[in-house]
C-alpha cells in the first residue's frame, strides 16, 4: 500500500510502479467510482489496445465488462 496527497486543484498522483502495472501513461483515462467510505479507480482500455481483440473466438469477460460500461456512458449522453 502506498500513500499519495490531495493537491489544492483536487490532483492526485499515481506511483510510478502502479502506473508501470497497469501499463497506464499520461492521457490514459480512468473510472472513478465511490463505494461507502472508499473511492476506486479502474483504467479504461485504450482502443489501440484492444485491437485485433474481435478476431479471438472467446472474448474475455473483461471485455464484455468494458463494452457495457461503454454502451452505458453512450446512453447517458
Amino acid at each position: 500500500m502506498e500513500v499519495t496527497k490531495l493537491s489544492s486543484k483536487g490532483q492526485i498522483v499515481l506511483p510510478a510502479k502502479l502506473r508501470s502495472e497497469l501499463h497506464l501513461s499520461k492521457g490514459d483515462k480512468l473510472l472513478i467510482e465511490k463505494k461507502n467510505d472508499e473511492i476506486l479507480l479502474k483504467p479504461i482500455s485504450s482502443l489501440k489496445r484492444l485491437r485485433g481483440v474481435d478476431d479471438l473466438k472467446r472474448i474475455s469477460e473483461e471485455l464484455k465488462k468494458t463494452r457495457k460500461r461503454w454502451d452505458e456512458e453512450f446512453e447517458e449522453r
